[in-house]
């Protein structure tokens, strides 16, 4: 078996000493004493077997594959020929979903006669554009090749993130949900889906965890303009269109995430976003599957980074310099713009060119940690009530006000 040893030792030290001798004084003693050390630090001698990562993602991707399914969103197309309807289903897109549920259907005998299942998969995987026509989405099972009907129970644009449900004779064993805010950067990853449609039917693809908790803003709307801020899981796995509502998992099979989005350009690789599996969970449980909407909290403002803000920006603002607030500390918060009339701070006393330093005691770095944190359906809900920490331009101090949290 094919071993891979790697050594490193790394040891050192830095004593500096220096002692001066002053009257009276005995002459051992350290009258100036400065101490440097680096730390000495060893890495063991380990057996790193490539026969061993190799059966890791084989056992990973042989134990979560099955539940990894095809969607087919297709148009109904009524064709008439003497005054007979004639109806034909046309394929309009392919993506993915993954299953994480299964309930036993059985007879009044208790013989198990069906399953359903239920499955995460993206809001653009069965939602189409084109209105004017109706549309139906399949699930496609290869193993089988089995097609059925599916019922979207519920879906959010802005998450990007569906539950469907249908009903098979097909024995799947559902994926079990990992952890999302405990995964290390670096961690070993296998995304699973349908890259271009299903002839690539359960592809897989190997990469690492790249980044947490990475803050995006995307258009959801497709009028050109960010609008809603989500923590992604980013990812140097390759994910493609039609990977849209598979899954990135950890090697235990563990789904750590919902692929949705990736950036393209000639100056970037490899650079793929899913939707954290908490974050997925909470969307599937608490709305979803009940058909509710989700609604977030909004504060209603637009707003800009202090830290590291073009000048462009503070000039046509008329700003000449950030006050002086910080004590030595690098420059932080929001400087607001515009106060909308439908937002939470209606009222609070925040007003235009006030800057907001901070949320329930943590610093506001960047123009998106406001709606992160609003956004993860986990931290905060409409009628909470959070602190806000602003500095007030009119009366030239730091203020604290208590506002309750209003839906967009």
């Amino acid at each position: 078996m094919k071993k891979i040893w790697i050594f490193l030792v790394l040891m050192g030290m830095i004593f500096i000493t220096s002692c001066s001798k002053i009257k009276n004084v005995e002459i051992n003693e350290v009258v100036n004493h400065v101490t440097n050390e680096i730390t000495t630090k060893t890495v063991d001698v380990k057996d790193y077997s490539i026969e061993d990562v190799e059966d890791a993602i084989i056992t990973c991707i042989e134990k979560v594959e099955d539940a990894v399914i095809g969607i087919s969103l297709k148009r109904e197309v009524v064709h008439e020929v003497n005054d007979t309807n004639y109806v034909y289903y046309d394929t309009e897109s392919l993506g993915s979903a993954v299953i994480y549920k299964r309930i036993e259907n059985k007879d009044d005998g208790g013989t198990i006669t069906s399953y359903t299942y239920y499955a995460y998969t993206n809001e653009h995987v069965v939602t189409s554009e084109q209105t004017a026509y109706n549309h139906k989405a399949f699930a496609y099972i290869k193993q089988n090749d089995v097609e059925v009907e599916v019922e979207v129970l519920g879906k959010d644009k802005k998450l990007d993130v569906a539950v469907i449900k249908f009903d098979t004779y097909l024995l799947i064993e559902p994926v079990k949900l990992a952890d999302s805010d405990s995964v290390k950067k670096g961690s070993i990853v296998v995304a699973i889906g349908n890259p271009e449609g299903f002839a690539y039917y359960g592809s897989s693809t190997k990469g690492i965890i790249s980044n947490v908790h990475v803050k995006k803003s995307v258009d959801t709307d497709s009028d050109g303009v960010n609008d809603f801020v989500c923590e992604y899981v980013q990812t140097d796995a390759a994910i493609n269109p039609g990977n849209s509502g598979g899954g990135l998992f950890l090697l235990d099979g563990t789904l750590v995430g919902i692929p949705s989005l990736k950036l393209v350009s000639n100056n970037i690789d490899n650079m793929g976003f899913a939707i954290p599996s908490n974050m997925v969970r909470i969307a599937a449980e608490e709305y979803l599957e009940k058909g509710l909407e989700i609604i977030r909290p909004h504060l209603g403002v637009i707003c800009t980074a202090i830290r590291n803000c073009p000048s462009s920006f503070m000039i046509s603002n008329e700003i000449y310099q950030w006050p002086n607030i910080y004590d030595g500390d690098e420059p932080y918060g929001v400087y607001i713009s515009k106060v909308t009339g439908l937002g939470s701070l209606v009222g609070s006393g925040i007003e235009e060119k006030d800057i907001i330093l901070k949320i329930d005691g943590e610093k506001v770095i960047e123009s998106n940690d406001i709606s992160a944190k609003l956004n993860s359906l986990d931290i905060y809900e409409i009628g909470d009530k959070v602190t806000l920490t602003y500095y007030s331009h009119t009366d030239k101090v730091i203020k604290d006000v208590e506002v309750i949290l209003k839906q967009e």
